[in-house]
């Protein structure tokens, strides 16, 4: 098994034919999503918010309930720009995901990747997932949330389907930067909503580990842990030293996902669970991860 193999969150189901009408080369990929797909937080910037029915959009979990949403809204092809109003709502893992999505269907390798990055904000490490995908033998990052609008918005100055890699630091190469003193942790996390801090990244680890695995959950999913973590907004000395161990074996990303699971199984407290405390309107709930 490679990353062309997709997983129930990236699988389109019955939209896969509509799905490949999107481009496959990276950086036009990124600029037919923003035909359909804004962040949440991008609308709220932009002062024309974010409609009361999408609010949940960004809850969705699964590429094919994204991309029914969206044809419930406008059955047009994805790469006919949508009015505000029928646009999905999401967040940087479903721009990831869709991309991801679009790769796998066309038989490229590809996976999401959780960590940060320091284009979003000067002397800042900003929670945001990539999409990161195979060609010719090498792995390149895609910032698919980095459509045209969105690199004007942002000043992007770099290729965003080949995001340098001093750029984005992986989950488990900052919490290491994080453990040696390199990084402050306050300047980890979601600065919009004043999030962040060791717990953010800490949690982050255990996300990332999972989507090498092939495991795609959400951005606030807690599970192990990081349950304690998300409620404490601490990270115990002895988690942290498990942490150190786990971020170690990943800070070198695995070729496939099967030496991403075996890895994995030296830290059963790290892998994913059926169910997770995820965040829903600010209160934690119990959610299935499929």
């Amino acid at each position: 098994m490679n990353y062309a193999a997709h997983t129930p969150w990236s699988d389109p189901g019955c939209h896969r034919a509509q799905l490949m009408e999107l481009p496959c080369a990276p950086r036009e990929l990124a600029d037919a999503l923003e035909n359909f797909l804004i962040h949440h937080a991008a609308a709220r910037f932009l002062k024309f918010g974010v409609p009361h029915y999408a609010e949940q959009d960004r809850r969705l979990r699964r590429v094919e309930r994204l991309l029914a949403t969206a044809f419930d809204r406008d059955a047009r092809p994805l790469s006919q720009q949508r009015d505000l109003s029928a646009y999905l709502y999401g967040t940087c893992h479903d721009f990831a995901l869709i991309a991801a999505s679009v790769f796998r269907s066309n038989g490229i390798e590809a996976r999401l990747r959780v960590g940060f990055v320091d284009y979003f904000r000067q002397n800042r490490w900003e929670d945001h997932w990539l999409c990161e995908y195979r060609i010719d033998g090498e792995w390149r990052l895609l910032d698919a949330q980095m459509g045209r609008r969105a690199r004007q918005g942002h000043g992007i100055d770099f290729a965003i389907e080949t995001v340098p890699r001093a750029r984005f630091r992986s989950s488990s190469r900052l919490w290491r930067a994080l453990r040696a003193g390199e990084i402050d942790p306050e300047v980890c996390g979601v600065s919009f909503i004043g999030l962040g801090g060791t717990w953010f990244a800490a949690s982050s680890v255990l996300r990332d580990a999972a989507t090498l695995a092939m495991v795609e959950p959400l951005p606030w999913d807690f599970w192990g842990p990081a349950r304690d973590f998300c409620r404490t907004q601490s990270v115990p000395e002895d988690a942290a030293r498990d942490l150190d161990a786990l971020a170690e074996a990943f800070e070198a990303a695995p070729d496939t996902p099967d030496d991403a699971r075996t890895r994995l199984e030296t830290f059963a407290w790290a892998k994913p669970t059926e169910t997770v405390l995820s965040d829903e309107k600010s209160a934690l709930v119990e959610r299935r991860l499929l």
